[in-house]
């Protein structure tokens, strides 16, 4: 199960009519869902909708009122051709003075041959922050706009570095090159990461060194970019020269990973909210009402398959911390520090270039000895035997294996991981033109059709070519 979840500060007061309506604009913009006009089975409360389709597409909306408490939620979940489900789960928890809006998106096997991928933010955050759900999170507003400095806000720049700055979000704080250049397209970084980061704009270089005796040499300069979480703890520093594609992707991967391992802070999960909506029923089936009482019980097996879940998630996170702690000493290694990596250029994945290291190596000990001394050659020997591969290539390998399977669909899902990995994609004659940016190095421009193919071996083929070009059977 791969997770993705952020949590702000949101706009109290917002009634439930305004939540339902943005639900529905939200999923009449995801061209693959059917539930709202092709529902089979449909249940309508006052205070819960559920519409499910045949094809296993299901939406539940959900509400709970009492006193100065007032929590609105979606459950959406969409399968897909490859074996997953998509689950996103959104709640609004308005507690009168304050409110906050949690949310979590999960893709889960539904196939032990699945290949999970890790969930992007939906367009529901940024579509409730564009219509002004947003709210103050510590010195910030959450909107769609980078928060540019003047050069007397050395002291903000300083709570950014130093992690006071917020509660909630990471700030991503963006220094000048040394020429006054800013080193990314601020305005579209902001709003590919609206609701899960601030963006923070520093003013000039000559800031950067006065922040620099502020916050004892902490602060990110001359172009680097720092993800900084609440707390201050830094993420992810961002030296490379790579694209703005590639530094945002990294803020984006730092951010995500940051937010989706916290629990819920301030606003309502899913499942409590569920929780909440059977405790009222069973006091309204004090009264005796048949109806209520059917609604009760429907109410209480909702509540026994939220245990369940939650269950079966801290099962999984329980085999996961027993396998990294009974993992023995001659596991996986990172060989290569991120920091390392990160100035040598973009990974195809996270954990590629110790893989190629290790790899080098190994190749290098199947030439001639003499043109190194033993001690160095042995040396190589024990560092294979005591080293591996991450197995992470396998899982790049099995992503394209899957999106060729189909050469009718090929076309489309190979030349969507290659633009994920960093490719520009263009039209040549009747073939798409994929060509990776100079950051990308050593690897050809691939070439699809740009017409969906008929040939199912021919789908399989091109899929294998690409695997071969990026060496990944080496590298397993």
């Amino acid at each position: 199960m791969s997770i993705f979840a952020t949590e702000f500060p949101a706009t109290p007061g917002l009634p439930k009519a305004k939540f339902v309506a943005a639900v529905i604009a939200w999923l009449r913009g995801i061209q693959r869902s059917k539930v709202l006009n092709e529902a089979d089975a449909q249940e309508l409360y006052e205070d819960e909708v559920r519409l499910e389709t045949a094809e296993g597409e299901v939406l539940s909306i959900k509400s709970y009122e009492a006193q100065k408490t007032h929590i609105f939620g979606v459950r959406f979940e969409l399968p897909d051709e490859q074996k997953r489900v998509w689950r996103t789960e959104c709640t609004y928890s308005d507690f009168g003075s304050k409110a906050f809006l949690r949310t979590k998106v999960q893709c889960v096997a539904r196939s032990a041959n699945a290949v999970l991928e890790t969930p992007k933010n939906p367009y529901f955050v940024k579509q409730s922050i564009r219509d002004g759900w947003g709210a103050i999170d510590g010195l910030f507003e959450i909107g769609g706009s980078p928060h540019e400095l003047d050069n007397n806000d050395v002291e903000l720049a300083a709570a950014v570095i130093l992690g006071t700055a917020s509660t909630f979000l990471p700030c991503v704080y963006v220094s000048r090159k040394n020429d006054n250049r800013l080193p990314v397209d601020t305005a579209k970084l902001a709003d590919s990461l609206l609701g899960a980061c601030h963006v923070v704009v520093e003013p000039s270089r000559i800031f950067s060194f006065e922040l620099m005796e502020r916050t004892g040499s902490r602060n990110p300069f001359g172009g680097a970019i720092g993800v900084i979480a609440p707390g201050g703890q830094e993420l992810r520093r961002i030296v490379s020269s790579g694209s703005g594609y590639h530094k945002a992707k990294e803020c984006s991967e730092a951010a995500n990973r940051f937010m989706s391992e916290l629990a819920a802070k301030s606003g309502w999960e899913w499942h409590e909210l569920q929780e909440a909506q059977a405790k009222f029923l069973r006091l309204k089936a004090l009264e005796g009402s048949s109806k209520v009482l059917e609604e009760y019980e429907q109410l209480v097996q909702e509540e026994i398959a939220a245990k369940d879940e939650q269950i079966e998630k801290l099962k999984e996170r329980l085999e996961t911390e027993i396998a990294n702690k009974s993992a023995p000493v001659q596991g996986y290694l990172e060989l290569i520090p991120p920091g390392l990596a990160q100035r040598i250029g973009p990974e195809l994945y996270n954990g590629e270039f110790s893989d190629r290291l290790r790899l080098f190596i190994g190749e290098s000990l199947k030439t001639s000895q003499t043109a190194i001394d033993p001690r160095t050659f042995e040396f190589a020997k024990k560092f294979l035997t005591a080293t591996s591969f991450s197995g992470k290539a396998d899982q790049l390998a099995s992503q394209i294996k899957v999106a060729s399977k189909d050469g009718k669909q090929m076309p489309k899902r190979l030349g969507q991981i290659l633009t994920g990995i960093g490719y520009a994609r263009s039209q040549e004659g009747k073939h798409l033109k994929f060509t990776p940016p100079k950051e990308l190095f050593g690897l050809p421009t691939e070439t699809l059709p740009s017409t969906p193919s008929d040939s199912q071996r021919g789908g399989k083929n091109r899929g294998n070519e690409v695997s071969n070009s990026f060496n990944l059977k080496k590298l397993q």
